[in-house]
């Protein structure tokens, strides 16, 4: 190998190396395409023949360090909660938390974090949208005397259909009581108006939502008839929301 394809092994896989750790640092997110430009920038560098194991290494050190070292901090400042969530005791189904600009209620910051205080009919109006990333949530259900019921967080991917691919060998009990669809988000409001035109941005919202069921229920109960309904309640409370 000469020296002049060394250099260019060498450096370009500095170049590749600081692409990759800015993927997997500042744009954490796209950390799929991140690691691979890094790994095929550790390979340049380390086929760098003409370059001593010392001038390989500690770049690569280096940067290591530095991704190792920024996630922890990273994560912490893109960390949503912590926030508790106290669901009646008897409710079983959608929820969700809507955000309308000047309506609703303010929350308030306890020892726990941000409670949110699930009503009867499982929507929940706020006056200002809540901070996005990665959730540190808990969830609740609640009797009148204020005892709490902690409810797993659960997924539809453990549990087994005719069409899954790969069979989960632990499936959960289907009647087993948890929250499904945890972290979801969405918007909802009319984009064009009577005269085909944009409409206003303050008919627009913003909301998440969870469900309290079973996995049997979720996929018998919860059909296209319930989230009709559903919908029609929470579009006419948000219209009252004054």
């Amino acid at each position: 190998m000469t020296e002049k394809i060394s250099n260019i092994l060498y450096y370009g896989g500095l170049i590749l190396l600081a692409i990759g750790a800015f993927g997997l640092t500042f744009a954490a997110f796209f950390a799929i395409i991140g690691l691979p430009i890094f790994i095929v920038g550790l390979i340049l560098i380390l086929t760098s023949l003409k370059k001593s194991w010392k001038q390989r290494l500690i770049p690569i050190g280096l940067f290591i360090i530095g991704i190792v070292a920024f996630w922890p901090i990273w994560r912490a400042v893109n960390s949503v909660g912590p926030e508790i969530f106290l669901i009646p005791e008897n409710y079983r189904g959608r929820v969700n938390i809507v955000y309308k600009k000047e309506c609703g209620i303010k929350l308030e910051k306890s020892d726990e974090g941000l409670v949110y205080n699930i009503p009867n009919d499982g929507i929940l109006i706020l006056e200002k949208e809540q901070k996005y990333g990665f959730i540190d949530h808990t969830y609740y259900l609640i009797d009148k005397n204020g005892n709490r019921t902690e409810l797993p967080k659960m997924d539809v991917r453990d549990f087994n259909e005719e069409w899954t691919l790969e069979k989960n060998p632990n499936e959960p009990p289907r009647d087993k009581l948890g929250v499904f669809h945890w972290g979801r988000t969405g918007s909802m409001g009319k984009m064009i108006d009577e005269n085909g035109e944009v409409s206003n941005q303050d008919n627009l919202y913003t909301y998440s939502e969870f469900y309290v069921s079973t996995y049997g229920d979720l996929m018998e109960r919860f059909d296209f008839k319930y989230e009709r309904e559903f919908d029609s309640i929470r579009d006419n409370k948000i219209q009252k929301c004054k």
